[in-house]
């Protein structure tokens, strides 16, 4: 993630923030990040290691960032151990003092608008909650640790969670958001028309709930899981069929796929869950 913009300008932000935050021996540090171009759309990149993100809306034109680390002192099962051949046991001590290590690692870019934050130390444990304008594009990896909270966020968002859920409120897509083993839960104030949208967890539910003026079609596919709908209007068994073109394949699906089209169909919006429930509800 760092490195689409590190060519760019790889010390400026980051040269700023040593200046004028103490972030060594601290736990827990807030920034005021201001925009190149205040008005104008944001697009934010975040990817983090092991911790959790909260995303919240607000009417403003700075990127507010609190950040509270710990260190993590538990065991990766997938990360193998790596025996250092280097030995310190017999160096001497004599005159020297233990200089605490800092807790939080975290850097910070921007450029015209594009905003990247990452944390990929491992042994960090690092929850941020960042208040970002409304207008704001949200692109999230996470990959151990907690949850992704998103309220209130009007444009496109990205979001992977791979041990922590997706919790999105008020939000109008387009949104692509996939867990590998907990749920996502997700609540549309509106839904755009522009691009679909895509919920996958590999082995966790999904929860929608739409509000009553949204316009789409909602395509729903489970494979060991069931389906439960709070929706007025039905669900029917769509086919995929696409006709053989010059040089390409012919692919015919039949079943799997369950359409309805709400308050006459409109954007896609896909619901997929390999061994979860789907569960699609109707704001009251």
């Amino acid at each position: 993630m760092k490195n689409k913009l590190s060519a760019i300008f790889p010390f400026t932000l980051i040269a700023m923030l040593a200046g004028s935050v103490q972030f060594a021996n601290a736990a827990e540090q807030s920034y005021s990040l201001p925009l190149s171009r205040p008005g104008e759309p944001v697009s934010i990149d975040i990817e983090v290691y092991r911790g959790s993100i909260t995303i919240v809306g607000y009417k403003g034109d700075s990127i507010e960032i609190s950040a509270k680390s710990s260190v993590f002192s538990g065991k990766d099962k997938d990360l193998k151990k790596v025996k250092s051949k280097i030995h310190n046991s017999s160096r001497s001590r004599e005159g020297l003092k233990t200089v605490k290590k800092q807790l939080l690692r975290l850097e910070i870019e921007e450029k015209n608008n594009q905003v990247e934050i990452s944390s990929e130390v491992s042994n960090q444990h690092v929850d941020l909650v960042i208040k970002v304008p409304l207008r704001s594009s949200v692109d999230i990896e996470l990959y151990k640790g907690g949850d992704i909270n998103i309220d209130g966020v009007s444009g496109s968002l990205e979001l992977e969670a791979y041990d922590g859920m997706i919790i999105a409120k008020n939000v109008s897509g387009p949104i692509v958001a996939e867990t590998a083993r907990t749920d996502i839960v997700v609540s549309f104030a509106d839904f755009v028309k522009t691009s679909p949208s895509s919920l996958t967890s590999h082995l966790g539910n999904i929860d929608i709930t739409l509000a009553k003026n949204i316009a789409a079609n909602v395509n729903v596919q489970t494979y060991q899981g069931e389906i439960f709908s709070g929706l007025d209007d039905d669900f029917l068994v769509v086919d995929e069929i696409k006709n053989n073109k010059k040089g390409q394949k012919q692919k015919i699906v039949l079943g799997g796929i369950m359409q309805a089209k709400v308050n006459g169909g409109g954007q896609v919006l896909s619901l997929t869950s390999y061994k979860g429930n789907l569960y699609i509800r109707k704001a009251k």
